[in-house]
């Protein structure tokens, strides 16, 4: 059965959710005003206000991921608690956590990504940026010129793709992590190689 959520924009039966790297289950993804929810016959589920959504986008990097996806990185860690993915309180949260953890929902349907994705985009609307209220009709147009459909994976250049800063930023820090992770395992490689020569 669907959910009966207000305001309902798009929903997407049989999607996946990834905690990072691990699935999480099989169940419907729905897009309201409200929120972003998942939910699934386990009485698992995900829901997200989208003012804590720092950036999504469409990753279609079969090398960084399985899956074509929906992916997304919250401003907040996130935990599992109960079944329940939540996000950490600001005032419990250390100043040495730095752990970022993406969300992914994958649908059976890959054709609903564009219209999610979008759909996503249209809500994010609804909430702007309190810190950006004040400022100038200008910061609204550029806001305006933000393609509707961006996708992003290792090979992005993110000095090229139009984000909020706190979205740029959080971008940025994959990217690096995604750097680090790639040389490690590079440097890994060609030691097994000289090992396998001598």
């Amino acid at each position: 059965m669907l959910s009966t959520c207000v305001n309902m924009k798009i929903q997407a039966i049989d999607t996946k959710a990834y905690i990072g790297e691990q699935e999480f289950g099989s169940g419907i993804l729905s897009i309201s005003e409200q929120n972003l929810f998942w939910k699934n016959g386990n009485g698992k589920n995900i829901c997200l206000n989208y003012p804590s959504i720092a950036l999504h986008a469409i990753s279609k990097d079969l090398n960084a991921f399985p899956h074509e996806c929906l992916y997304i990185i919250t401003d907040r860690p996130i935990e599992i608690t109960d079944g329940n993915v939540e996000l950490k309180d600001e005032e419990n949260d250390s100043e040495d956590s730095d752990e970022i953890t993406p969300l992914r929902f994958v649908p059976e349907d890959k054709s609903l990504l564009n219209p999610i994705f979008k759909a996503i985009n249209e809500c994010q609307a609804l909430y702007p940026d309190q810190e950006m209220s004040g400022e100038s009709d200008e910061s609204e147009e550029e806001d305006q010129d933000i393609e509707e459909n961006q996708f992003f994976d290792s090979s992005s250049d993110i000095n090229e793709i139009k984000l909020s800063d706190q979205g740029l930023e959080t971008l940025r820090r994959l990217n690096i992590n995604y750097q680090s992770e790639k040389n490690a395992d590079l440097i890994e490689n060609e030691k097994q190689y000289e090992d396998a020569e001598n």
